[in-house]
């Protein structure tokens, strides 16, 4: 085993093996002080500069890589005169292969493929791709799965005819699923399949005696690690190699063996089914409309394999806009944890996927990062969500005071939110009401307004709860987001199957855009939701929520809510508790009150327990 481990100077990613003119080389991106750079390591000794620049994509998906020009190189692989690529269309994903003039469909479901990989051999092609859909009921789902097809010449699509072992799209626990697929094939015809759970990287064979069962590869504990594992079979020995948290592991691995697997014809098209758990939208008429704004719905705090989640860069805009139906969406994968750093090459890559999903008016994408600060007494987490340009990273290597951050991150137009203050700290001393306009309340870990909360909570910091330090006299307004790293129930602290409908947040909002949306956050014209879309209103004295009014005496504070599932209360909350209530009311309540000095916000809550938060209304003396 080699291992090429990050330096200070610089750190490695994106490891290819590739077949140089006398031996096997391996090819890292390796991100520098003075940029990126694509560097030959020789098996023995050795290094060469193949390539430089300020950020580089990524390593095209080829037995000889070159530097990706664009932001679909992933949805692609080549092999000889095979390519496999991914098409995508409004929820459908295609996987199709093509030698010569010659195209086949692999296979087209209502859901999400992704992370294509081909391997070119006597009479046809393996083909691996991972996607969502159910083998059971033909649900798309969460858990995505390793899929293995061979694709003759003649344009047959056939998958081995014994049942994949392992494979539970149901499985509990910290490690599920296996995505991100490479193969090698031995030469007796056997094929090895390698690629990533949600932690550890696996190799699955499959032979004529079937699938093996998944072997782990190197560390198994939770943390971040690479995408795809390269492999490379060369004078009789299968090289491997893949990032762990500390750098580059190269090693060889036994050839698969065994014989070629036993075919069967596979199924290409599968009817359309619906996302599970889904959870609808309130019939009639949207309050914000009154303003002449939209309420609209995103999830803007989730992650993927790109820092410790699952899944590609693509798949959270394409669940969020055709799977839930949301309205907006942002990635903000960590920008450096547990040994993962965020270069400007990936980066890049980031935004450019994020550009591409896109589409003003009807969907709308955030360009966004988590900052992953020391947990308390260290400054905690925050995600910060950049101007609808863009801009670089601020990193926690760079800045480690979160103060300092929300400076910078102002600077360059941005703002910052605290979140699951309970568990890694608020960071109070850095709260900027400009730079930190909002903080996020509840996301699968659960609820951070107060103490005992009914949908719970991790952590035991109950003096940085949100309405403690509200009633320190800081403001900001409300949003909530799932930080769904695509695992069920989130390492078993979700309260929900699905992480990513445990937090949304709402926006009052003139327009579907980037710039319509950030608006909307910075004036706090927006709310939290438990995951499901509840329509929510609150004036006081005709101002909308987040405002800061002046007022001589007690003004009329006013809440509309209105909800798919039956409501069970509506309440007007302030510093010492609810202050107004109704109950059981349907599809729609309204309740009122005069309300003094202090801060008021509306809080909904429908008869199966989700629940919705306005953000504030500070009311001060004149």
């Amino acid at each position: 085993m080699l291992r090429f481990d990050h330096r200070p100077d610089r750190y490695l990613r994106a490891p290819r093996l590739v077949r140089g003119a006398s031996a096997v080389e391996l090819w890292v991106i390796a991100t520098e002080p003075a940029g990126e750079a694509v560097l030959a390591l020789g098996l023995d000794a050795g290094e060469r500069e193949i390539a430089r620049s300020d950020a580089i994509l990524g390593l095209t998906r080829e037995p000889l890589p070159r530097v990706a020009g664009d932001a679909g190189w992933a949805d692609r692989a080549s092999d000889g005169e095979w390519t496999v690529s991914i098409e995508r269309g409004e929820g459908t994903s295609a996987v199709r292969a093509r030698r010569a003039a010659v195209e086949t469909l692999v296979w087209r479901a209502h859901g999400t493929a992704a992370a294509p990989a081909v391997h070119a051999v006597t009479g046809g092609a393996w083909v691996a791709f991972h996607h969502n859909v159910r083998e059971d009921t033909g649900e798309p789902d969460l858990a995505k799965w390793i899929a293995l097809r061979f694709v003759t010449d003649a344009g047959d699509v056939l998958e081995p005819s014994a049942p994949m072992t392992d494979r539970d799209r149901d499985r509990e626990g910290e490690e599920q699923g296996f995505e991100l697929p490479s193969l090698a094939v031995g030469p007796d015809g056997a094929v090895a399949i390698y690629g990533r759970g949600s932690h550890a990287f696996f190799r699955q064979d499959a032979s004529a005696a079937g699938f093996t069962p998944r072997r782990a590869l190197g560390a198994t504990d939770w943390g971040c690690r690479g995408l795809w594992v390269s492999v490379l079979v060369a004078d009789g020995v299968l090289h491997a190699a893949r990032r762990e948290k500390d750098g580059i592991v190269l090693e060889t691995d036994p050839l698969p063996e065994g014989g070629p697997p036993a075919l069967a014809p596979a199924r290409v098209e599968h009817p359309a089914r619906v996302h599970r758990d889904v959870p609808p939208r309130p019939p009639g008429p949207d309050p914000a409309a009154r303003y002449g704004r939209r309420t609209l719905f995103g999830d803007i705090h989730q992650h993927s394999a790109h820092s410790d989640g699952c899944g590609t860069a693509d798949e959270p805009y394409l669940r969020a806009r055709w799977a839930y139906g949301d309205d907006f969406c942002a990635l903000t994968d960590h920008e450096a944890f547990l040994g993962k750093r965020i270069g400007p090459g990936e980066w890049r890559y980031l935004c450019e996927v994020a550009d591409r999903h896109d589409e003003p008016g009807a969907f709308a994408t955030l360009l966004a990062y988590e900052w992953t600060g020391r947990r308390f007494p260290g400054p905690g987490h925050k995600v910060v969500y950049l101007p609808p340009e863009g801009g670089a990273i601020v990193g926690r290597d760079e800045v480690p005071d979160g103060a300092e951050l929300v400076r910078r991150v102002v600077a360059q137009g941005g703002f910052a939110v605290p979140h699951h203050v309970g568990w890694t700290g608020a960071d109070e001393a850095a709260h900027d009401p400009v730079g930190q306009p909002v903080w996020e309340i509840c996301s699968c870990h659960g609820c951070y307004l107060h103490a005992d909360h009914p949908l719970g909570s991790r952590g035991e910091l109950y003096d940085q709860l949100v309405d403690a330090v509200m009633r320190r006299g800081h403001r900001f307004g409300f949003i909530a987001c799932s930080d769904g790293h695509g695992l069920l129930h989130h390492h078993g602290v979700g309260r929900k199957r699905d992480p990513f409908r445990c937090g949304l947040t709402a926006v009052q909002a003139h327009d579907c855009t980037r710039e319509g949306i950030l608006r909307a956050i910075r004036e706090r014209r927006c709310y939290a939701t438990s995951g499901v879309p509840i329509l929510l209103d609150l004036t006081a004295g005709g101002a909308p929520m987040g405002s800061e009014v002046r007022v001589a005496a007690p003004v009329e504070v006013r809440a509309e809510a209105r909800a798919a599932v039956e409501l069970a209360s509506l309440a007007l909350v302030g510093p010492d508790g609810v202050i107004a209530e109704v109950r059981g009311s349907g599809l729609d309540a309204t309740v009122e009150a005069r309300v003094g000095h202090g801060w008021v916000y509306a809080r909904a809550e429908q008869v199966d327990g989700e629940m919705a938060w306005s953000s504030p209304i500070f009311l001060d003396p004149p």
